[in-house]
């Protein structure tokens, strides 16, 4: 049996690859185009349209600013092919179970690109979350066990309503003439272009800054205070909407990895412990943006237990240390994949067989095949290697084979398996 090493190099451009398909499709339910170079909203307009003088629309819906200069891997949003009527926004995502509310009609299940408009109220369930992409550009993700009502919705002027749970938004620099408000019950939420989080809890209004800044004024109150990024802060209802008394305090740190090793049967993060912190909120997504959550989670050490129901593939892990006023800090992130919980096998027409798993740049695998099943006597013990596949046999006996892959970041010092499985082989 002879085994042959597949060059490592060719895993890293299929890695990049499979991450962008993630992204895209992620939120694609509706129809979306992922901007490549050269594109133009002129080109554009014409694929998804097929009328190129639409191309203001999508420049206006997804706030382009200037159409000659496409990013590449930004992603446009569409509407079933048709633009938006005025005063409405679309759902771009939704996981879980969220219904749409209108007065005198009954709750409607949300579901990927569908239209909402003001006097809407969307309510999630419980490991539920909706992203909304509203006309200016902005985005707002509302997660689980959340309510939130619309009750302004257009290009200059957007305003929400937060009823119960959370809402998080990223939102474009605003210009003279724009508006983008959050109402609590008791206060009102001004965005000079942001990205910020509010919470309703126990009476109480939280609010933390990630970038740009936030002016908190009372409902009935003229006066207001300003959290700039990296600041939050906790508003008690009953101080009579009147946000001038709260402490502003400074967001704790961003946690830092230690531990990036994840696989189906261990999938689990360790970080640096961030003082101050009670403990940590993590937020799973396929996007980088985190815009379309999977599930998030709490944990009271720096050892994250991610859900082991995973399927294969590449995540973003969002974590953010809770401060003793359940203030969540600057957000950390990780991109990982999560491997099949099974290596792949695929047969070559010569009797040979490849064995694959993902491979991540940086690092060396150990590959070992035995007949038997605890690997008492191994067959091939191949170690260092860079590649994620490795092509085995033929194999001049049959039956029952098993192999397992292992990794070292030092070239020394081999972990558990994180994959493999085993190899029927035909008796000849």
């Amino acid at each position: 049996m002879t085994v042959r090493k597949q060059a490592g190099r060719r895993r890293l451009a299929p890695m990049v690859a499979f991450a962008a398909w993630v992204f895209s499709g992620c939120l694609a339910a509706q129809p979306s185009h992922v901007v490549r170079s050269g594109d133009t909203l002129w080109g554009i307009s014409g694929q998804h349209y097929r009328q190129p003088g639409r191309w203001p629309e999508i420049q206006q819906r997804n706030n382009v600013g200037e159409p000659r200069r496409l990013q590449p891997g930004t992603v446009l949003y569409f509407a079933d092919g048709r633009p938006l009527g005025e005063g409405e926004a679309m759902v771009l995502a939704v996981t879980g179970q969220a219904w749409q509310r209108r007065a005198g009609k009954p709750d409607v299940p949300v579901v990927q690109g569908m239209p909402v408009q003001a006097g809407d109220t969307l309510a999630t369930a419980p490991d539920a979350f909706v992203t909304l992409g509203l006309p200016d550009g902005s985005r707002s993700v509302i997660p689980s066990s959340s309510t939130v009502e619309l009750q302004t919705v257009g290009r200059d002027r957007v305003g929400l309503r937060l009823l119960g749970g959370g809402i998080e938004s990223q939102v474009h620099k605003r210009t003279a003439g724009q508006e983008f408000h959050i109402r609590s019950r008791s206060l009102v939420l001004s965005v000079r272009g942001t990205q910020f989080r509010v919470r309703e809890q126990g009476g109480r209004t939280v609010g933390e800054v990630i970038e740009g800044s936030v002016a908190v004024r009372g409902l009935q109150q003229p006066r207001q205070i300003v959290l700039e990024a990296g600041q939050g802060s906790v508003f008690d209802s009953g101080s009579g909407g009147d946000p001038a008394g709260a402490e502003v305090r400074t967001l704790l740190a961003a946690p830092r990895f230690t531990s990036r090793t994840v696989s189906p049967t261990s999938p689990g993060i360790e970080l640096e412990e961030v003082p101050g912190a009670q403990g940590y909120r993590w937020r799973i997504a396929q996007d980088d943006s985190i815009l379309a959550p999977l599930v998030e989670g709490f944990s009271a050490g720096t050892s994250l237990a991610l859900p082991k129901d995973l399927q294969p593939g590449f995540y973003y892990l969002r974590v953010a240390a809770v401060d003793a006023a359940d203030l969540e800090g600057m957000p950390g992130e990780l991109l990982f994949y999560m491997p099949s919980p099974t290596g792949s096998v695929r047969w070559k027409d010569d009797g040979r067989v490849e064995l694959l798993w993902w491979g991540s740049p940086g690092k060396r695998y150990r590959l070992e095949i035995s007949r038997d099943p605890d690997f008492a006597t191994r067959l091939v013990d191949m170690q260092d290697m860079q590649a994620g596949s490795a092509i085995v046999g033929p194999f001049v006996l049959g039956g029952r084979y098993h192999w397992r892959v292992s990794e070292t970041e030092d070239g020394t010092h081999y972990g558990e398996p994180f994959t493999g499985g085993s190899i029927d082989v035909p008796v000849r």
